[in-house]
């Protein structure tokens, strides 16, 4: 299992920083009340916390990855990396399909795709309640 949620937790945090990126190619070529949708406070810094947000869970995974290399016991951490990116794949997509307006719904877009796939990604291998019951034993 340690192993299954470290690659779920690196394939959530591959999907989020992928939808940013789209994001944000998005909102800096998008015009909406006369100037791009990077131009607007809010959405900027929305997109800019998620980066911080999606680099701190890279990180802990990298560094769960690297304990349990040297046979560390990470069950706990490896939890925390499914329930944190769990969650945190699915608010980034919201925030994007958010940003891209209508287009955010349309089927066959990127990012329409992206948050219907987060949803499953929260649930496989372990719902987040799950992972939050495993964190609880080991505190």
């Amino acid at each position: 299992m340690q192993n299954e949620r470290l690659v779920l937790g690196a394939m959530m945090v591959g999907a989020a920083s992928q939808a940013i990126a789209l994001t944000l190619d998005w909102v800096k070529q998008r015009k909406a009340f006369g100037a791009t949708l990077w131009d607007k406070q809010g959405i900027r810094q929305r997109l800019a916390m998620r980066v911080a947000q999606v680099e701190a869970a890279r990180a802990l995974i990298y560094q769960t990855a690297w304990r349990d290399s040297r046979g560390e016991t990470v069950v706990k951490e490896v939890s925390m990396i499914k329930a944190l990116c769990g969650e945190l794949v699915n608010d980034v997509t919201y925030d994007c399909v958010q940003f891209h307006g209508g287009m955010g719904f349309i089927r066959e877009t990127a990012v329409e795709r992206m948050a219907r796939d987060a949803r499953v990604q929260a649930i496989g291998g372990g719902a987040t309640e799950v992972m939050l019951e495993e964190i609880a034993k080991r505190l």
